[in-house]
């Protein structure tokens, strides 16, 4: 009897270590290497526009050692605003080009900005990843747009699967396993957020080629098809229609600032115009209802980070990016869908509560207010990420931030 209660667990334990081998054996033939899987939950191909490297970074080519003749080497961490999917090319470009320009050309500016990511994402591809390049600094971008978290750090138990890079309890084991199974099953923070709809982005830049009448007509069946069924088409046509159908002069803008529609920011709209919650009506009245909401958790990351950093001899940024509540010409743009904005107000609110916040700690920032503020056409008026112009002030600052931690 003792022999057996000894057998089946151990039986038990050998059966779940060769299934987890056999698993990982055959997700290798289909799932990125190391560190893609670490990066993004899906797998990215380049195009004419934008180039990925075989990190899955938007970024040439990068090397775990430090490239000959690089004396300063950084990191970028953060989300799409680094990545910088709609323009000529991502940050860390922006960045090295200033370098260049100035004849520092044994600086090293490395994308690591990766969309749909957040605070939680950033720590873990830094301690995983971005640390094993040996660098100088790392410039930690935090957009307070949505990269607000709602539970602190070291405040969580690690879940039987995560989003990669974040620990699990098949993670440890099974990487490849727990890579595939997100991607499949949609259980990253991208998948999550995303309605899949096969075809819609193609097919809704395609409708903004149509007349006026047909084009909002196409897009209004199509939200009363896939996102709002209970909705009226009038409540929804009048939503897109306000000032004049001032929404759709968005997209007449040229390249590179050229703007595309999407899913997410139709469906946004329809919900929050359409909303009964309480939503804040000017400045003072976000910091009252949102002010507060996750501040302190959020900084738990940083905070967090900023030490994880200090522990392996790398100085470490945090650079807060506003909303779009800075640029005059985005705030106009949106004035007829004060329900959608007022998430913008909210948002910005968090951010001045989180500056103060980070000022009473001994974690070393900026604030992209300082350098944005009241300057128009910074912004894309939809998508709410930085046009060219903003993109160049923004690498501006950051370049001049990175050689002050060069002299230090």
């Amino acid at each position: 009897m003792k022999a057996q209660r000894v057998f089946w667990p151990l039986y038990l334990v050998l059966l779940l270590g060769a299934a987890l081998a056999g698993s990982e054996a055959i997700a290798s033939f289909v799932v990125p290497s190391w560190p893609a899987r670490d990066m993004r939950p899906i797998e990215v191909s380049s195009s004419a526009d934008v180039i990925y490297n075989d990190w899955a970074l938007r970024d040439r080519p990068r090397s775990f050692d430090r490239p000959a003749g690089v004396r300063f080497r950084s990191i970028l961490v953060g989300d799409s605003f680094l990545e910088g999917a709609f323009l000529r090319a991502p940050l860390s470009s922006f960045v090295e080009q200033r370098f260049a320009a100035a004849g520092q050309t044994d600086i090293e500016a490395v994308n690591f900005g990766v969309s749909a990511t957040g605070p939680h994402h950033y720590y873990y591809r830094i301690k995983n990843v971005g640390l094993t390049l040996k660098p100088d600094a790392i410039v930690l971008a935090v957009y307070t747009g949505n990269d607000f978290v709602a539970t602190p750090f070291g405040g969580w138990m690690r879940p039987p699967i995560a989003e990669l890079p974040l620990p699990s309890l098949l993670a440890g084991p099974a990487p490849r396993t727990t890579w595939l199974v997100v991607n499949r099953l949609g259980l990253s923070e991208m998948g999550r957020n995303n309605k899949a709809i096969d075809g819609e982005f193609a097919q809704l830049n395609d409708w903004l080629k149509l007349p006026a009448d047909q084009r909002t007509e196409q897009v209004v069946r199509h939200l009363k098809r896939y996102y709002y069924p209970r909705q009226s088409e009038e409540a929804m046509r009048e939503i897109l229609s306000r000032d004049g159908g001032r929404f759709w002069t968005a997209f007449d803008r040229p390249a590179p600032d050229r703007e595309f529609l999407a899913g997410w920011l139709l469906s946004g709209m329809i919900d929050w115009e359409t909303g009964t919650w309480p939503m804040p009506r000017d400045a003072e009245e976000a910091d009252r209802l949102n002010g507060t909401s996750m501040v302190d958790e959020t900084l738990s990351w940083l905070v967090a980070a900023d030490r994880l950093a200090k522990e392996n001899g790398v100085q470490l940024v945090v650079m807060l990016i506003p909303v779009g509540t800075v640029d005059p010409a985005y705030v106009d743009f949106w004035r007829a869908w004060p329900k959608y904005f007022s998430n913008s107000l909210s948002a910005d609110a968090r951010h001045r509560r989180l500056a103060v916040k980070l000022r009473q700690t001994a974690v070393p920032f900026f604030d992209l207010r300082d350098d944005l503020g009241g300057v128009p056409g910074t912004y894309r008026l939809t998508d709410g990420h930085w046009t060219e112009r903003g993109t160049e002030i923004v690498a501006g600052r950051v370049a001049r931030e990175l050689m002050k931690m060069r002299r230090q």
